[in-house]
């Protein structure tokens, strides 16, 4: 084999193999890639934090796991730079939806940003659920930047184990 078919054949290789990454990054992340609205639901724009955030991304990676855990589904998001009660969780159909708003603080007025990769504003998750689950008795906890929802699942979508007489 010549020097330039090995050529074509390693840029080929090469091709390939990035195409199949962006393919299985795409896969994986499009239940995740959530959009963040700046903007209040009017058009309004109300501070200079606001304004920042204008500049900033408008759409973000919220990851999820969704764990069966027996007669629980536990749900973790990871949601950096909230507080706990900067959250609107509600089970809707099959899924967990998560709503909230990250707000831009800036913890100083000199300098400018060179990089602005994170997402401010409202945003909403619909993480989906692979069974029916008990809303009523659910539980959410927020700790260093990951939401913990338990859902109890719905007595009809438990597991249970069925005795066989002789």
């Amino acid at each position: 084999m010549n020097a330039m078919a090995e050529l074509q054949q390693g840029l080929n290789r090469a091709w390939h193999s990035l195409s199949e990454g962006w393919t299985q990054l795409r896969d994986r992340a499009a239940n995740a890639i959530t959009r963040f609205n700046p903007v209040k639901h009017d058009g309004e724009v109300e501070s200079a934090e606001d304004v920042g955030a204008l500049r900033g991304a408008r759409w973000s990676v919220l990851a999820a796991e969704v764990q069966d855990k027996g007669d629980d589904l536990v749900v973790r998001l990871e949601v950096p730079g909230m507080e706990a009660d900067d959250f609107d969780i509600a089970v809707v159909d099959d899924y967990l939806l998560v709503r909230g708003e990250k707000r831009l603080q800036r913890e100083q007025t000199e300098g400018d940003f060179h990089i602005r990769e994170r997402a401010y504003g409202a945003f909403q998750r619909a993480v989906p659920l692979p069974t029916a689950v008990d809303q009523e008795k659910a539980k959410a906890q927020y700790k260093r930047g990951v939401l913990n929802v338990t859902l109890p699942k719905a007595s009809h979508a438990r597991r249970r184990k069925i005795e066989v007489g002789s």
